[in-house]
């Protein structure tokens, strides 16, 4: 580019004033030497434009480059927007909506070790609460209707209503619990036995028969349709019947949660996927790199965690 536009430059410039001092030499305006010293001064001008204007290009080129530096989601760029660093491990994403409020399941032991806690962080609030009533917190759900959220951990399921924060209820006991999900009525995986229930209300629980195997995570989407997750992959159950069908490519997952569209969205270990039900196949929308949770806010706006934030993605231009 530089050698290109010094002759650019020479070509249009110098051969200009070349042409014009010849006549002037020889009409015996001007000197040899004079023309000589004024034509290198000049070429050292433009050579100096000329670095001066790759130096500005360069540095607007890095400077959109920087801009441009977020994550893609569906092809679009997304700058990140941390709501909370300095945490170990925050899983098991919540959100409720109308007070950005983002509950969370975070390890306090070390690194090597497992004492989970949950915390909760707020829109104003980057530093971590923590809700010390649950016993190795593991779990949380929203129950947006009702303004409800459930915790879960080693000795059951505890519930808090969000508008009166603070008068927590011990819901069931006897039940070590590995994940919860809400939509119409409250569901639970309980460990070790990967075994899927749901709340009947008072202290009662009902084993869900039609979810006979062993699951790590379990969702219901705006189609009513079903998915589960177990050591061999990511399965639907199509709404009104009872057949496993296998997703095609990742086989583990840390977290399903259903956006405000009723849309599905699985995390790998560093990617966000949605399904396509009729190929049943897997579409990448995001690479995230040790992505842990997901959850989504008011405005459809994807927040995930990794292994020590809470981030924000939200559409930015890309220049």
């Amino acid at each position: 580019m530089f050698g290109a536009l010094s002759r650019y430059l020479h070509n249009s410039i110098i051969r200009k004033y070349e042409t014009t001092t010849n006549t002037w030499l020889q009409m015996g305006i001007l000197s040899v030497e004079y023309i000589q010293y004024s034509v290198a001064i000049m070429k050292l001008v433009i050579i100096l434009c000329v670095i001066i204007v790759l130096v500005k290009y360069n540095e607007t080129k890095k400077e959109n480059k920087r801009k441009c530096e977020g994550i893609h989601v569906n092809g679009k760029n997304h700058k990140r927007v941390v709501l909370s660093n300095g945490i170990n491990r925050p899983y098991q994403l919540s959100i409720s909506k109308p007070n950005h409020t983002i509950y969370f399941s975070y390890n306090t032991g070390f690194d090597n070790t497992s004492t989970f806690e949950i915390g909760y962080i707020t829109k104003k609030q980057k530093v971590v609460r923590k809700i010390s009533a649950v016993k190795n917190g593991f779990a949380t759900a929203i129950n947006e209707k009702d303004n409800i959220v459930y915790f879960g951990g080693s000795d059951g399921i505890y519930m808090d209503d969000i508008s009166k924060s603070g008068n927590i209820q011990h819901l069931i006991k006897g039940h070590n619990i590995w994940d919860l999900f809400y939509k119409d009525g409250l569901y639970f995986i309980s460990y070790p036995t990967l075994k899927l229930y749901k709340y009947m209300g008072g202290n009662k629980s009902e084993i869900q028969k039609n979810i006979h195997e062993k699951i790590y995570q379990f969702a219901i989407d705006g189609d009513e349709d079903t998915f589960i997750t177990n050591k061999t992959g990511l399965y639907i159950i199509k709404n009104g019947t009872n057949e496993r069908i296998l997703y095609e490519g990742a086989k583990v997952f840390r977290a399903i949660e259903i956006n405000n569209k009723g849309v599905a969205h699985f995390c790998g270990q560093n990617e966000i996927y949605v399904a396509n039900k009729h190929k049943h196949t897997l579409h990448k929308i995001a690479d995230i790199k040790d992505i842990f949770g997901l959850v989504f806010d008011h405005e459809d706006n994807i927040i995930y965690s990794n292994p020590h934030e809470i981030v924000k993605l939200l559409p930015e231009e890309c220049k």
